[in-house]
């Protein structure tokens, strides 16, 4: 089983990351009021946790592209999966 679903999991997961870092600006571009609110997300993490997490228009903009995509990917994986 984890050989089967962890092989498009772990592609899936980088395949995010060189994604989000790709588009990153688009989102600042076509949607500002998402990016801000990724950046108070951050921020908010960032203050609860003591974790140092970059705050910057760049870093929102990957989390903003990085958590969609993953998102729709779990859907669309478990919608294959169980129906």
């Amino acid at each position: 089983m984890p050989a089967k679903s962890g092989g498009s999991h772990a592609f899936t997961s980088f395949a995010t990351l060189l994604i989000g870092a790709v588009l990153s600006k688009y989102v600042w571009t076509f949607a500002p009021p998402l990016g801000e609110a990724s950046l108070f997300a951050i921020e908010t993490i960032r203050s609860l946790t003591g974790v140092t997490i970059p705050v910057n228009e760049q870093f929102a903009g990957i989390a903003v592209i990085m958590v969609t995509l993953s998102f729709l990917w779990g859907v669309v994986y478990h919608v294959g999966r169980h129906w």
